[in-house]
């Protein structure tokens, strides 16, 4: 008995919908594009996803390029040429900038699914998936899957140490300077971004002393920033500096275990928690 003519309808307009999408985002994988397009209310599993991509000769990444690079240049906006050039490995490629690795490309999508399931969980074969190339092509860039998990460890510390640094380049009273980097930071942990939430989860999840020796040195130098700032407050004499900066270290991090959007800004809760260290609470 065919379908009803409502229900082919729908079907008709969620193939439409994945097509378009296919063009607009040719890196997202079919996993990130099923949820893209239920929060546009349109029923479609990961698997239906990539059934439609396979019915067009869409179903990699790779494909779904070659298909925008037949369209004119004209047609193309600047995100479309860049995912192009992500995916092929170089920055820009249709219009013949310099060249970089699609290294970026498959380290984005890989936080993302170690965010969504987990380090544990997440396969190497389901992140080549979801950045559409074969799991083998993965080894092009790293050498393991903890080799890109400390790759994205390295990137998120180094995000959130540079946007500390360029905060405060400016400020010069202490207090202040400590309040921004909280601020920051804090804005950094609860912003959504796969790459900074993952950082701040991960810093939990191995005991190995390989791992953690691995993922110390970019820790170290964010922790360093901290050790400057806290270095320069006026304290009490018996104020323990190392014991201060991990307290406070702890109490930023565990911000996004609690936090609700809507509620506290996070520029609200910094000023909160330097005036609880600054000022004595006693009668």
């Amino acid at each position: 008995m065919p379908p009803a003519k409502s229900t082919l309808k729908r079907r008709q307009e969620v193939e439409r919908a994945v097509l378009h999408h296919a063009h607009e985002h040719p890196e997202w994988g079919q996993a990130r594009v099923a949820e893209f397009m239920a929060a546009k209310e349109l029923k479609v599993s990961a698997a239906g996803v990539r059934w439609i991509w396979r019915r067009h000769g869409l179903e990699t990444a790779a494909k779904r390029a070659a298909s925008l690079k037949r369209l004119p240049k004209s047609r193309l906006s600047t995100a479309q040429a860049e995912a192009v050039a992500r995916i092929e490995g170089r920055r820009g490629g249709l219009f013949g900038e310099a060249p970089i690795m699609a290294r970026e490309h498959l380290l984005a999508v890989a936080v993302r699914e170690f965010s969504r399931r987990g380090f544990a969980r997440t396969s190497v074969r389901s992140i080549a998936e979801a950045a559409g190339i074969q799991p083998g092509s993965m080894y092009h860039h790293f050498a393991s899957k903890d080799d890109l998990f400390v790759a994205a460890h390295s990137a998120g510390m180094r995000e959130v140490t540079r946007a500390v640094e360029l905060a405060i380049a400016t400020a010069r009273d202490p207090w202040q300077r400590l309040e921004i980097a909280c601020e920051v930071h804090i804005r950094h942990l609860v912003s959504g971004n796969d790459l900074t939430v993952w950082t701040g989860a991960s810093l939990f999840l191995f005991s190995s002393p390989e791992m953690q020796r691995q993922l110390r040195a970019e820790r170290d130098r964010f922790e360093a920033l901290y050790r400057r700032l806290i270095e320069a407050l006026a304290l009490p004499s018996g104020i323990d500096r190392k014991l201060f900066r991990l307290q406070l270290l702890g109490a930023l991090n565990w911000t996004r275990t609690w936090y609700r959007p809507g509620k506290r800004s996070p520029a609200e809760i910094a000023r909160h928690l330097v005036r609880l260290l600054r000022e004595p609470m006693g009668p």
